[in-house]
């Protein structure tokens, strides 16, 4: 199970949400040290707890002007990508591969400097 500090997990003995504050390792394994809602700390094995929802972080404008840009550079390469495969006399499904292929291959980046720049996921 992989957990990021914040994510809401349920303890299944006695279904208590709280909020995963850390890793703690014990002399019988790692221990998910848990948030509760009154201010105390609680520490449970990860075959003891259930996800409920994952932290997500906000979206800065920043973030989302670059979001837009990278949507306009695929759909302009998907779109350039189209153009040459119908002038090189490709048949329709063809140019409908080489345009996927063209919004791909600029998605696939942005994809990944998202995933480096997420919050991060440590495995228990």
């Amino acid at each position: 199970m992989k957990l990021a500090i914040g994510d809401v997990v349920r303890g299944r003995h006695d279904v208590a949400l709280g909020t995963v504050a850390g890793i703690n390792e014990h002399t019988d394994g790692r221990l998910v040290v848990v948030r509760m809602p009154g201010g105390g700390f609680r520490l449970l094995e990860p075959s003891a707890l259930s996800i409920v929802a994952r932290c997500a972080t906000r979206s800065t404008p920043a973030r989302t002007v670059l979001t837009l840009v990278v949507l306009a550079v695929a759909l302009l390469a998907g779109f350039i990508s189209c153009r040459s495969a119908e002038d090189a006399g490709a048949d329709w499904l063809l140019i409908l591969l080489a345009g996927l292929g063209g919004c791909t291959a600029v998605a696939i980046p942005y994809q990944c400097l998202l995933r480096l720049t997420g919050p991060r996921r440590f495995r228990v």
